[in-house]
């Protein structure tokens, strides 16, 4: 797991403040960022997704160094634009907007967007004339991530060429070509078939006289979680050694990344505390008072494995296996899992519990009020400097 902050440990270990709670440290978040800007030495520009948490402070701080910003919903836009992002810094990637949404964007001055289909193309034309687009192509393989984005989002290398050439042929710019290998991925070589099959749509591009300019490598760099993953360091030299053989200079794309969970992840916790531990014959249930609805720990149930500690317990106390679940009554708010979650044999109601690597999705994926439990409170760690403008989005901290 990458080191948590300092203020992550200390909010592990506060046994002052009552559970559940989440602990944000948007000076974490900020250094993940500044470690990808690095690890691909320049050559890539890093682009936030925003629905991994659309934190204002964070997206100020980003901003401020120079990021871009990935957006999909009006929503997104605004938020955005409030954290003081330029407009034509903000890429709007929902290749389902509709026309509502896209003149909205238009009227606040976004002028990057994508499009995987041939009615998304003249939408975009007719919306939004002159706009520059980045064609989605899927991605069909599925090894080695949690999240497969398979089936619904991108289009065929053929058709990728098509509406490349629709694009530039409708008064828009053909901005370049995008892709996503799958959220959480785990093998840095899903990259590389990814750029090979961008290398033969952009050389068959180039032959109707047509530039691809940029490469998009989309999301995908992961979170530490359960599952041990290589550092950021190797997804950066897969990357840069596979643009290099399938695009050799002088007309090398320019590089655009939009990480998420690779930013966030890491720079948040969920404190909670033991409920019950019930013993029944097919197995130990523990029951913590943070869970999938109130905490939004949903991803768990798209693959994410959280990993959970007990701070009250020494290692290397003898543990069993147990089942986690949440407080809610519902069967679905149980932590699943492909392995076994082994807590302490003296845990107890009471006890702290801290999930790890929730920063990402949790803040917005809670739901209000199921079964009667509000939404985990959050508590943000905003460092001296890095703190935007108007209302805070949780509990602001020193």
């Amino acid at each position: 797991m990458t080191t948590p902050s300092p203020w992550l440990v200390r909010s592990a270990t506060d046994r002052l403040r009552p559970t559940p709670f989440t602990a944000f440290d948007v000076g974490a978040a900020v250094a993940a960022y500044d470690r990808l800007v690095a690890v691909f030495d320049g050559r890539a520009r890093v682009q936030y997704a925003v629905k991994a948490r659309p934190d204002r402070a964070l997206m100020t701080a980003l901003v401020r160094r120079g990021g871009a910003l990935d957006v999909a919903s009006p929503g997104e836009i605004q938020q955005a634009l409030d954290a003081g992002c330029p407009p034509e810094d903000i890429a709007c990637s929902n290749a389902f907007a509709d026309a509502r949404e896209l003149a909205f964007a238009r009227e606040k001055g976004v002028v990057v967007f994508t499009a995987d289909s041939t009615a998304m193309v003249e939408r975009l034309a007719t919306v939004c004339p002159g706009a520059s687009v980045f064609v989605r192509v899927a991605h069909e393989h599925t090894t080695g991530a949690a999240q497969p984005l398979v089936g619904r989002f991108g289009c065929g290398e053929g058709e990728a060429v098509r509406l490349g050439l629709l694009a530039v042929r409708s008064g828009l710019r053909m901005a370049g070509l995008t892709w996503h290998v799958g959220s959480q991925q785990h093998d840095p070589a899903q990259w590389e078939r990814a750029i090979a099959r961008a290398a033969r749509i952009t050389r068959r591009i180039h032959r109707h006289g047509v530039t691809v300019e940029h490469l998009n490598l989309g999301g995908g760099l992961p979170g530490t979680y359960r599952t041990n993953v290589p550092p950021v360091e190797a997804y950066a030299r897969t990357i840069l050694t596979a643009v290099d053989r399938c695009f050799p200079h002088p007309r090398q794309p320019r590089l655009v990344l939009e990480p998420g969970r690779a930013v966030v992840a890491d720079a948040g916790i969920t404190v909670s505390s033991v409920k019950a531990v019930v013993d029944r014959p097919c197995g130990t249930y523990v029951v913590l008072d943070a869970g999938l609805w109130n905490a939004g720990l949903l991803d768990n149930l798209g693959g994410i494995e959280y990993r959970v500690t007990f701070p009250g317990h020494p290692e290397g106390v003898a543990t069993r296996p147990v089942t986690l679940c949440g407080p809610t009554c519902d069967s679905l708010d149980t932590f699943t899992t492909d392995g076994v979650y082994q807590a302490p044999l003296a845990l107890a109601p009471g006890d702290r519990a801290v999930i790890w690597s929730t920063g990402a999705y949790c803040s917005t994926s809670t739901l209000v009020g199921f079964n009667g439990y509000p939404p985990v409170p959050e508590h943000v760690h905003v460092p001296p400097g890095e703190d935007a403008d108007g209302p805070p989005d949780g509990a602001r901290e020193p």
